[in-house]
Formats: C-alpha cells, structure tokens, sequence
C-alpha cells in the first residue's frame, strides 16, 4: 500500500459516521474504512479489490464514477459534493463528499481519497434533516427549471434567512448556489457520459444559451466545456 493511502487509511480507520475511501485510477477500492464497508453491506476485505458497480445499483455507481472521472481529469478537488449513498438500512440518503486526487512523487495521479458524511448528521434533529433534504431533492430535480431560491424555502418549510443558514452549515452553500450547482452537476454528467452537442446540452439542463453555459462552466471548473469533455475521455483512455 503506498505511504499516503496508508496514512490516511490508518486516520479513517474507525472514525464513525463518516465514510472514507481511496480508489486507484481504474475505480479498486485500495483502502476503505468500517463505516464505508458497513454502507455497501460487506466487510472491510470484501470491498478491496471491487469498484463501485460491483457494491452499488447501477445509477449510484455511476454517480460515482462520473466525479471520479472529474476530479482525475481536471486535478480539482470536489469540495462538499452532494450525491446519494446507500444507508446500512439500505435506504437512500443525500451525503456531503469531498474528494480529491491523489498523486506520486512526479505529480501523475495514483487515485482518489473520498471523505463523506450523512447530510442529516450535521443538522440535528431527523425533522431539520428531513426538510433540508427536501430543498436539495427540489433542486436536483427541476434542474432545468428557472427555481426561485423562495421554492426552496418552501419546500424546507422553512423561512429563506433560516434555510441558507442551514444550507451553509451543511454543505457550505447558498440556495442560490445549491441550484447553479445542481444544473452544473447535470450538465457535467452529460458532457463525460453522451454524445451530444454542447449547445443541446446547454438547453437541456436549462442555460439560456451555449455562450452563458461556457461562461459559467468555466467559472466552476476552470475549463471549457469542449476541454473537460476531452480531459475526461483522454483520461478515461489512459486507463485502458
């Protein structure tokens, strides 16, 4: 085991409540820790080795995957990151991820170091966390949709002062960013999984047209669409 995942495996390895995870650049779990092993139902030795497909149902490990693929091509870590991840219950629930690139003394990616942690055990009582998970499920699934940061609110139950005190307590944003970055999500998904045009991509995932998607694109990652587009395919080949 390399020294860093060692390291890092030795800091997680009974840290309840959060996840912790370092994959090689195929997707093999190298090092996990027990509150990981526990969410995909299996022992700490019956996850190394496997990928994500083989522990998740299919659209959550391809969820995972996908920001894999991100943060090896771009070399920018993902920073509070919603997405799904099993509960050892087997229900689904909204975790907050951070997960950054790993690399060797020459500075070539050797994989991911994954931190994550239940939304609901950052907002007290399973009530909060239940409301709140209502505003980021709204967001996620109108994507497309012009949402007003008040829909949010109202889906929360909660007044809009209050819930972007929470929404930042949590996951470090606003609601108003909540909804850029559930659109951003979107549209990154598609530019590393399909074929399809980027100007089509821009309207589907709502941007008035293709020239506010690069602006702002470019503004969250530091590249084009068309560049990380490339970065990621040429980074998916290498792996082959």
């Amino acid at each position: 085991m390399h020294p860093v995942v060692a390291a890092l495996n030795d800091v997680f390895a009974a840290v309840p409540h959060t996840m912790f995870c370092v994959k090689d650049t195929d997707g093999r779990y190298l090092a996990v820790n027990r509150a990981f092993a526990e969410r995909a139902g299996r022992s700490v030795a019956g996850v190394l080795g496997r990928r994500a497909g083989d522990l998740f149902p299919t659209d959550l490990a391809d969820s995972y995957e996908h920001q894999d693929r991100r943060v090896l091509a771009t070399g920018e870590a993902l920073r509070n990151e919603l997405e799904l991840i099993l509960r050892p219950d087997g229900s689904r629930g909204w975790y907050v991820t951070t997960k950054t690139r790993l690399v060797d003394g020459e500075g070539m990616p050797i994989g991911i170091a994954s931190v994550s942690y239940d939304l609901r055990t950052t907002t007290g009582t399973d009530d909060r966390h239940q409301r709140l998970q209502a505003a980021v499920d709204l967001a996620r699934r109108r994507f497309t949709e012009p949402v007003r940061v008040s829909e949010l609110a109202d889906a929360a139950g909660m007044s809009l002062p209050r819930l972007d005190r929470a929404l930042r307590r949590a996951i470090g944003l606003s609601p108003k960013q909540l909804l850029l970055r559930a659109r951003l999500d979107e549209a990154m998904r598609r530019l590393d999984e399909g074929e399809l045009p980027i100007a089509t991509i821009a309207t589907e995932c709502g941007y008035y047209d293709q020239s506010s998607f690069t602006r702002q694109f470019r503004r969250a990652t530091g590249m084009t669409p068309a560049a990380y587009r490339v970065a990621v395919r040429s980074g998916s080949a290498a792996r082959r």
